[in-house]
């Protein structure tokens, strides 16, 4: 498969990645429960440690590979939920 990049936002939860073969991957961004996007090191990812389990929307640029997406985040901020409630049966 020959890769390409693309542009991208994407929204989704920031989690730890690790690869055994490869220690450069830190963090990844997991969209809809199902695919990963794994974060090329050094592309902008110093505030992705404050955003570790959180929803977050990532302007990127995306690469697919056979070995899956990788990204390289042009932008990232937190994903504000809409939710509110008073309390736990009001919502």
């Amino acid at each position: 498969m020959s890769s390409e990049e693309f542009p991208e936002t994407i929204y989704g939860q920031v989690i730890p990645y690790s690869d055994d073969d490869d220690e450069s991957y830190q963090y990844a961004i997991l969209v809809d429960n199902e695919e990963e996007y794994i974060v090329e090191p050094g592309s902008n990812t110093g505030r992705l440690e404050e955003y570790m389990d959180r929803w977050v929307r990532a302007d990127v640029l995306v690469t697919e590979t056979d070995d899956g997406f990788f990204i390289k985040i042009q932008d990232i901020e937190p994903e504000e939920s809409g939710w509110q409630y008073d309390n736990e049966d009001s919502w």
